[in-house]
């Protein structure tokens, strides 16, 4: 079990509303195994109350009162691709080859490529509780998670709303995270399969430094251009591409060329693991270290002062040994 999963509660940040008063919202995605695709779909409807609507043999849709449209689906574009062709009009003789070839990929995906639940954007004082009752009925489900098999490189990832879309208010996240990464991989216990995939890899030392610099208070173009100087990929812990992509899709765009990378106003915090086949975890666990993030990001004189310590740190040759820098850290948290 992750240290700090005896504590359930989910925190709620200093800034709930947006400048123009709407509730900032989440939205969530949860990677597992062991439930066939189908009764993924139908347990999730059952468990929320919301009605299925087969996209294709591995995507359903779920509308759900009052929150949204979730996705229940197999993550894997190929996949997805053959199935809905199948859905769509073939040339006679053609159905039983695709048939084949979807029915193939499913068996190859089952072993290491996950379903995956999408959660629309909810409100984030009301996210807790259908989170809460999805991953209970996932565990008693069967559903199984990161740590399960080697092979199972699987997350929980949030996307997460800013208070607001200023580049300072940006910045300061950015500073946040980077200080508080060590932390989080050491605190969430980030499996080591998911830290050797090529999916959560954080930002390199010189990223790091850029950010983490008191005096960086770049506006958006150069926030931007920083970014994708360093990160050219969506394959990164705190992924800010989306984000980029909203405020200025065309710059983003001229650098990577992802049809994975989805505009939309939101920080996609991609580093937890899912554990929902672990007694006591919830989705709470990685959240709320995201909610220290949101606390760091909005008190402007300590994260400058730990942005400071951090750099430093960065010069130690034992610093991946001695782990100083979690333990510092923690100091910090203690005391706030």
């Amino acid at each position: 079990m992750n240290r700090g999963d005896q504590t359930q509660d989910w925190q709620l940040p200093q800034r709930l509303t947006g400048p123009d008063g709407s509730p900032r919202r989440v939205g969530v995605e949860i990677e597992l195994q062991g439930i066939d695709i189908e009764e993924l779909a139908a347990l999730t409807a059952t468990t929320l109350g919301g009605d299925v609507t087969p996209v294709s043999a591995v995507e359903f849709q779920i509308e759900v009162p009052e929150q949204g449209g979730y996705r229940v689906e197999v993550d894997f574009a190929l996949l997805k691709e053959l199935a809905r062709e199948r859905r769509r009009a073939v040339p006679e003789g053609g159905e039983g080859l695709m048939d084949f070839a979807v029915d193939l990929l499913n068996e190859v995906s089952s072993v290491t490529v996950p379903c995956e639940i999408v959660a629309p954007p909810i409100a984030m004082d009301a996210v807790a509780a259908p989170m809460d009752a999805l991953v209970g009925a996932l565990r008693d489900a069967g559903a199984k998670g990161t740590r399960h098999s080697l092979l199972y490189a699987f997350g929980v990832h949030l996307n997460v709303e800013p208070p607001d879309l200023e580049a300072a208010t940006i910045v300061r996240y950015l500073r946040a995270f980077v200080c508080l990464y060590d932390w989080i991989v050491d605190e969430g216990e980030v499996d080591l399969s998911r830290r050797l995939s090529p999916y959560i890899k954080p930002y390199d030392r010189d990223y790091d430094l850029l950010v983490a610099d008191p005096d960086y208070a770049p506006g958006w173009p150069t926030l931007i251009d920083d970014y994708l100087k360093y990160n050219p990929t969506r394959d990164r812990a705190l992924d800010m591409l989306p984000m980029f992509a909203h405020v200025d899709e065309e710059r983003v765009r001229d650098t990577v060329d992802d049809a994975l990378v989805k505009a939309r106003p939101a920080f996609h915090y991609r580093l937890a693991n899912s554990c929902v086949d672990e007694p006591g975890w919830t989705i709470a666990s990685p959240w709320n270290r995201w909610m220290a993030i949101e606390r760091l990001a909005n008190e402007e004189g300590e994260l400058a002062a730990l942005a400071s310590a951090f750099a430093r740190d960065r010069s130690r040759m034992l610093r991946t040994v001695d782990k100083r820098w979690v333990a510092e850290v923690r100091e910090w948290l203690a005391g706030n």
